[in-house]
């Protein structure tokens, strides 16, 4: 996937990132303690994301075991 982030810190505290490629925008963040909240949201909906399912993983138990 050909995808390019650039990420700058103003001299004001802004954080602004770019990115380029397959996914394209640009976002601004007033401070760095939302950039943080920006990442954790991100980082939260990875995680849901690599989730196996339920379903997936009872299919390999044993009968009769949970």
């Amino acid at each position: 996937m050909d995808l390019q982030v650039d990420i700058y810190q103003c001299g004001s505290d802004h954080i602004h990132v770019i990115l380029q490629g397959q996914a394209e925008g640009i976002a601004a963040f007033g401070n760095f303690e939302i950039f943080v909240k920006f990442i954790e949201a991100c980082q939260e909906f990875i995680n849901r994301q690599a989730e196996v399912p339920q379903a997936f993983l009872d299919a390999f138990n044993e009968e009769g075991s949970n």
